[in-house]
């Protein structure tokens, strides 16, 4: 038995309505959305993007940043020196100023540790206790004098002087370190007692009784600050 073909009898008609059938399950691309007919390209390069701007510039938008541009490096040329100098300028005066104000400070204390003189009426071979007791009450009116002028902080109580301890003396003199004590509050640290005072430096030669003594101005706690001054004591209160 021969089997026939289901097409061959068909004819062209038949063929069109089977392609339509298939045509209609396929569905066509999506048509691509043109904004204003235009076609827009990516954002360039963050460092491309100036020449890019500058490229979508009309002639007279090229002409206008160019004028921008050259009136700015005019103004720059203007105003960049002066200003340089004007910076310099104000360096140079804060550092005549610091140093007037060292200079200042510095003739303070020169005057604050002048020597002041007097004369003792010493017994011959006078013990270092003896030359120390007639060597306080001068510091005593002294530092009296200095707090009531408001040059040292008051009240000032009593003074007590003792000789310096040194491995090598100077024959002939005596070298004492005094205290005027400020008001009359004392405590106690480790067995020893401690005092707020002013301290002096004296020095005696024995044989006249001429006395020097010099007010010693205490270091600053932080050494570094820029304002610190150190002026040495006399010779004549320190041998």
């Amino acid at each position: 038995m021969t089997q026939e073909n289901p097409w061959s009898g068909a004819g062209s008609r038949t063929r069109e309505e089977v392609r339509e059938i298939f045509a209609r399950h396929v569905a066509p691309p999506a048509p691509v959305e043109e904004k204003g007919g235009e076609l827009r390209a990516p954002l360039p390069n963050v460092l491309r993007l100036p020449a890019r701007l500058w490229r979508m510039l009309p002639p007279l938008g090229k002409v206008a940043v160019g004028l921008l541009l050259a009136a700015a490096a005019v103004l720059a040329v203007a105003l960049v020196p002066p200003a340089l100098d004007n910076a310099g300028e104000n360096r140079e005066n804060e550092r005549r100023a610091a140093a007037a104000n060292l200079e200042r400070i510095r003739r303070t204390l020169v005057e604050e540790q002048r020597p002041r003189r007097a004369t003792l009426a010493l017994p011959a071979n006078a013990a270092p206790a003896e030359v120390a007791s007639r060597v306080e009450p001068l510091v005593t009116d002294d530092a009296r004098d200095r707090a009531a002028a408001g040059d040292l902080r008051g009240p000032i109580g009593a003074t007590s002087c003792e000789p310096v301890r040194r491995r090598s003396r100077q024959p002939g003199f005596l070298v004492l370190t005094c205290v005027a004590e400020r008001g009359t509050e004392r405590g106690v640290y480790r067995g020893r007692a401690l005092v707020s005072g002013h301290r002096f430096r004296a020095r005696v030669e024995l044989a006249t009784g001429a006395v020097a003594w010099c007010n010693e101005n205490p270091r600053p706690l932080h050494a570094d600050q820029e304002e610190f001054v150190v002026v040495p004591l006399s010779r004549a209160c320190t041998g």
